[in-house]
């Protein structure tokens, strides 16, 4: 954890505070805010990924289900399964990745959420001292 958490995810504990200025803070989320937006296009790009990936395994399977000799369609089922592994691995590698990507961008936007919130805070502080 960096020295800026101040509090852990899983338990909710305090951690560290270490207070920082209002710039320091105002530099955080307008980074945070800019790496949010960069995001998009490689969100976009895998959402387009993981669709032609089951494209792909809808495709290969219903191919290896018409090839198939077997006499039941429950046979003819598990041979296209079987024969389809790859596509299915790949498609779940895609999905993996997307979910992961779509989970970081979460904590980014909470976290940069909770930066706003500390930065309006300390924006009131200020100018209630100064009265």
């Amino acid at each position: 954890m960096s020295t800026q958490d101040i509090a852990r995810m899983d338990t909710g504990e305090v951690v560290e505070y270490e207070p920082v200025t209002p710039i320091e803070l105002e530099f955080m989320i307008r980074e945070l805010g800019e790496r949010l937006e960069r995001a998009v296009p490689a969100l976009k790009q895998m959402w387009h990924d993981r669709y032609e990936a089951e494209r792909a395994l809808i495709k290969a399977k219903a191919e290896a289900m018409l090839r198939s000799s077997a006499s039941s369609v429950t046979e003819k089922r598990a041979e296209a399964d079987l024969a389809t592994m790859p596509h299915r691995l790949d498609f779940d590698l895609k999905k993996e990745t997307l979910h992961a990507a779509e989970e970081l961008q979460k904590a980014l936007a909470a976290r940069l959420m909770g930066l706003q919130n500390i930065n309006k805070v300390l924006g009131q502080a200020y100018g209630a001292s100064r009265n």
